[in-house]
């Protein structure tokens, strides 16, 4: 994964974020073309898939639990691809990640 051809200032949070998620995705078999993506009107890096059975954009946006959620950025991310499953990929400290679905209609609370 060539995180320089997408976005050559990532931080080194992120970019070790966006490792560890995409070595984690690399495991799950029903995931094809699994890509390094970056939004520049939303300042937002994520890693787009394929799912293999029914060619589903999917898109992860990996996190860690210590950090906020911007959700100006996950709602903007929505509305730049409606069709595809959005998922945050929260990591702790211990390499462990947690995957949530954002659905439609997603708020802040």
């Amino acid at each position: 994964m060539d995180l320089d051809s997408v976005c050559t200032d990532l931080n080194a949070v992120t970019r070790a974020l966006a490792k560890l998620v995409y070595a984690d995705l690399l495991n799950d078999e029903r995931l094809i073309d699994i890509q390094p993506q970056f939004e520049r009107s939303l300042n937002l890096f994520y890693l787009s898939a394929q799912k293999e059975e029914d060619n589903q954009q999917v898109a992860y946006i990996p996190l860690p639990h210590s950090k906020d959620i911007d959700f100006k950025q996950i709602n903007g991310l929505q509305k730049l691809l409606p069709n595809s499953l959005i998922f945050m990929a929260i990591a702790d400290n211990t390499g462990n990640i947690l995957y949530y679905q954002i659905t439609e209609g997603f708020n802040e609370k």
